[in-house]
């Protein structure tokens, strides 16, 4: 099998490779961008690969992974650089397809153990959390619409593959919270004028724990829904602790409590 290789910026792959960086791109093709060798080459074969993108010095010297791979297109190297988000290129990406996961796929894992991310605005704290819940063997992240798209390059890269691990899905927040409150699942939220501390809380039962926007917190609607309010402990210096370091913290609470 002979894979032409693409030298014409205007080809239609080049210029749907590109369009995947905006969130506008993503949503009309209901499709993302995965880049780096590792990650590409561990993407579950229950997510449907579109294109394995390969840069032409990569392809050159693994030809028999290119044969291997999923669809393979070789872009000519400075089409390929274009299309990648790093600054240095590993030389493999990938087209995959969205999945658009609801409460419902997140409420069927029996373990009831639930992120929801309120109006986080990094792509970096939304990676982390993800790939912290992946660690901590969540049932699922919920993010807010408001929130940075999980499906944009640097939260992919930041997730570091955790996005093909649980379901993570986008919705009314406060819904959910009412949803996950009918079905005796007790929000947790971090609030400084808390009076118990995580290691005070019982998390052992099923639970979902609120993380807000990374400089406002919880909305004072969200913290209304909170079942339970806790504080982190932290010196007299540190007014407060970045977004994805304090969910880290409460989620391995959970692990510890829950002796897993």
């Amino acid at each position: 099998m002979r894979i032409n290789i693409i030298e014409s910026p205007s080809n239609h792959l080049v210029k749907k490779a590109k369009s995947l960086h905006s969130s506008k791109g993503r949503r009309r093709a209901g499709e993302f961008l995965v880049e780096g060798n590792k990650f590409v080459l561990n993407i579950p074969k229950n997510w449907e690969i579109v294109n394995t993108i390969f840069s032409q010095s990569y392809a050159e010297k693994n030809t028999e992974e290119i044969y291997s791979a999923i669809n393979p297109i070789i872009f000519k190297e400075n089409l390929f650089n274009a299309c990648a988000d790093t600054v240095t290129p590993s030389g493999v990406m990938a087209i995959v397809k969205i999945k658009d996961y609801t409460l419902k796929d997140i409420l069927a894992c029996p373990k009831k153990f639930i992120l929801i991310a309120c109006n986080l605005q990094d792509p970096g704290n939304m990676g982390t959390l993800i790939r912290t819940a992946n660690a901590t063997s969540a049932s699922g992240v919920i993010v807010s619409p408001d929130s940075v798209d999980i499906w944009s390059p640097k939260v992919v890269r930041s997730a570091a593959g955790s996005l093909f691990n649980l379901p993570v899905a986008i919705c009314d927040i406060q819904l959910a919270a009412k949803e996950l409150k009918a079905a005796n699942i007790q929000l947790i939220a971090t609030d400084l004028s808390a009076t118990i501390t995580p290691y005070e809380a019982d998390f052992k039962r099923s639970l979902a724990l609120m993380i807000g926007n990374e400089s406002q917190g919880l909305s004072q609607d969200m913290l209304a829904l909170a079942d339970i309010k806790v504080k982190l402990p932290m010196s007299a210096q540190v007014e407060s602790l970045n977004a994805s370091v304090a969910s880290g913290v409460l989620m391995y609470e959970v692990l510890r409590q829950r002796g897993v």
